[in-house]
């Protein structure tokens, strides 16, 4: 612990940490304040934006999946020899949280796990008809939605908002180099 310490207090930094317990655990404290007026404004435009795209209703889309649920079914479809480890590489999804939404859509009939071919430990996720209708459904409501949001907007309106979204994007991605 004390190695920590000393080795903070040479670089200059051992004042801005404070322990909080005996497990090594320390607490950031001080080095760069955050900017609260722009986190109160990104935090101010989330809630904006999940009340107006429906994220808080329980049935997402005017269906009878969650938000979470729907992604998933987006993934199973748009993911090629789907399997629940390419789902959780592509959206931030506990583990045994995904395993439940599977196991619900093959109960409900959505889907269809088959072993792989290469590892049979793997397992494929396939939509079956049913689960095809219901990600159809989902994606021409969600297609509908957003007709609706941007046809009170021009031609510019609709270029500028897609070209902040696109900005937003390129600021956020998690593989942007520091």
């Amino acid at each position: 612990m004390t190695h920590i310490i000393k080795l903070l207090r040479e670089v200059g930094v051992a004042h801005t940490f404070k322990l909080l317990d005996k497990v090594k655990c320390f607490e950031y404290h001080g080095i760069m304040k955050p900017d609260q007026e722009i986190i109160d404004k990104i935090r101010s435009f989330n809630r904006f934006y999940t009340n107006i795209i429906g994220l808080l209703d329980k049935h997402f889309l005017d269906t009878p999946f969650s938000l979470t649920e729907g992604r998933v079914l987006y993934e199973i479809r748009h993911t090629e020899l789907c399997t629940a480890k390419k789902i959780r590489a592509n959206i931030d999804i506990d583990e045994g949280y995904l395993s439940r939404i599977i196991d619900k859509f093959i109960r409900g009939g959505m889907v269809r796990k088959t072993p792989a071919q290469a590892d049979r430990r793997l397992h494929i996720i396939v939509l079956t008809e049913k689960g095809q209708r219901e990600f159809l459904k989902l994606n021409d409501n969600s297609n509908k939605m957003i007709a609706q949001m941007i046809d009170k907007l021009s031609e510019q309106e609709r270029a500028d908002l897609v070209e902040t979204m696109e900005r937003i994007h390129e600021l956020l991605r998690d593989d942007r180099s520091a």
